[in-house]
């Protein structure tokens, strides 16, 4: 590693990986700094999706769609958080940032029948074409990076549904879509370093003009420093300050992800623009009992797609369509002003033995409670006896009648998708399964955050920090989970961090290379 570069991205995720990409494609000197000993950051462990309105793939296929529609999606999906014309310079720039990753390398593809979130309900929403999944890359073209993707899943969906696996010489989902970026960078001449930290910005007359590392050597960056670090799932005090009080509270982003964009930017009089805290998707699940590189718990998400299990607070009642995660993150905001609290936290997955046998509830062990009846589940759990049994009974005979008229569980295009896909099942409703089969469980659900966060730097469109005035601060640049989600207003699609990386991060390099 040399004293000096044009460009300096801190991180190796998909945002950082893009940004050194671009900005060595266009000539310049650039290098990508990762904390960890390994590289790929929150992209590696995301589900791999791209969501891009319009995009070629989707046009060769016969479907008509541009990004002016999809921006007048999120105009009417995001409830006011978004600016409409950071919206639609994101989407517009998606084309441009293609061009230059499809030249190094990026393969993708349309996930077939995948609608949007809100089809059809919402306007401008699309049955199928804007997701994107990168097509399965041989971890030999990484070359010596190879070994030193990192490797963790998150989303459990259950076996051999995307991000329910583990890492095999064919590269899949995002820790493809990691190894296309870090490729590209790669190939475009820029240079990676693993396991060294940046502790703080370079500074000259309140411009940057690069990093100094924990080991105290200074790094000269000519033309800018993007700070592509993710969110901060793992500070404690940010995840209170900005989310709020969150109890049995964990992370699935590996080690790491700790807010140092905002140390770092904060001094220099960045702008922090939060999102409504109720707005952003937390999701939930479990430690797993295990424990990460760090020594801390390891959690994962669980996303109730499969049949014979329900969600409910402590009366024992169900509170939202479980098979669409929004709106379990929106049932657990409700706020019961009478009485100052949240009644729907906390919550319990609720399940029976056929789903217990099937391996997909991964969950420690310990947190786990089981009875032969419902009513002595509830007691050994801590939920209301009387409204579990209830609750199970009526969601029983939704599943006789094949219908949920309470929630509309698996009726919506996108969950039905979902279930049919970890499940294995080519029709019907395949969530509905019946809670009947002895033993029956409860496990305690945590809040489990994915890389998002309320707050962010503040960016204009071509990925430069502002200040509370509005001005850029000379010389730094901000992409993906580091910065304020104003242009798409909160995660109303899964695969809008991945776009949002990739396209920031391909006009901050430019920029920093004119």
């Amino acid at each position: 590693m040399d004293d000096e570069y044009d460009l300096i991205c801190v991180g190796s995720g998909i945002g950082g990986c893009a940004a050194a990409a671009a900005a060595a494609d266009a000539g310049a000197r650039a290098l990508v700094v990762e904390r960890a000993q390994v590289v790929g950051g929150v992209t590696a462990v995301s589900g791999g999706q791209i969501w891009i309105p319009g995009n070629r793939w989707a046009r060769a296929l016969g479907m008509s769609d541009t990004a002016e529609e999809g921006a007048r999606y999120i105009d009417g999906v995001a409830g006011g958080n978004n600016d409409p014309a950071r919206t639609r310079a994101l989407l517009g720039a998606a084309d441009g940032a293609l061009d230059l990753f499809t030249g190094r390398g990026l393969d993708l593809r349309v996930i077939r029948d995948l609608p949007d979130y809100y089809y059809p309900e919402a306007g401008h929403s699309a049955a199928e074409g804007r997701y994107l999944e990168p097509v399965p890359l041989p971890a030999g073209a990484l070359g010596e990076w190879a070994g030193r993707l990192r490797r963790t899943a998150v989303w459990n969906m259950g076996a051999g549904t995307p991000g329910g696996g583990t890492a095999d010489p064919e590269l899949v989902t995002g820790q493809a879509l990691a190894g296309y970026f870090v490729r590209a960078a790669l190939d475009a001449g820029a240079r990676l370093t693993a396991g060294t930290a940046v502790t703080r910005l370079r500074t000259r007359d309140g411009a940057v003009t690069g990093v100094v590392l924990a080991d105290g050597r200074e790094i000269v960056a000519r033309s800018g420093v993007v700070l592509a670090t993710g969110a901060y799932d793992r500070n404690p005090d940010l995840v209170r300050r900005f989310e709020g009080v969150l109890d049995d509270h964990g992370t699935g982003s590996p080690p790491g992800i700790t807010g140092d964009h905002l140390g770092m930017a904060a001094p220099l009089g960045a702008s922090i623009w939060s999102l409504p805290a109720a707005r952003n998707t937390v999701q939930v699940g479990f430690p797993t009992g295990e424990l990460d590189e760090d020594g801390t718990a390891r959690y994962r998400t669980h996303w109730v797609v499969h049949p014979h299990e329900i969600i409910v607070n402590a009366r024992g009642a169900r509170f939202a369509d479980e098979s669409f995660y929004p709106a379990i993150n929106a049932g657990l905001h409700q706020f019961d002003g009478a009485s100052q609290r949240l009644p729907n936290w906390p919550a319990w997955l609720v399940f029976d033995h056929d789903l217990a046998e099937r391996g997909v509830v991964q969950v420690d062990p310990e947190r786990v409670v089981s009875a032969p009846s419902v009513e002595e589940l509830a007691r050994r759990a801590g939920i209301d006896a009387d409204g579990l049994a209830a609750t199970v009974a009526g969601y029983n005979e939704a599943r006789a009648r094949g219908r949920d008229d309470a929630f509309g569980r698996g009726e919506r295009p996108w969950s039905l998708w979902m279930s049919r896909l970890a499940t294995g099942t080519g029709d019907g409703n395949p969530t509905l399964g019946p809670i009947v089969r002895p033993p029956f469980h409860a496990a305690r659900l945590a809040r489990v955050q994915a890389g998002l966060g309320s707050a962010g730097l503040e960016v204009d469109t071509s990925a430069r920090v502002l200040t509370w005035a509005g001005e850029p601060i000379p010389g730094l640049y901000a992409v993906g989970n580091a910065t304020a989600r104003n242009d798409m207003g909160f995660s109303a699609q899964s695969g809008t961090s991945n776009l949002r990386g990739m396209v920031q991060g391909y006009l901050a390099g430019r920029d920093a290379a004119r």
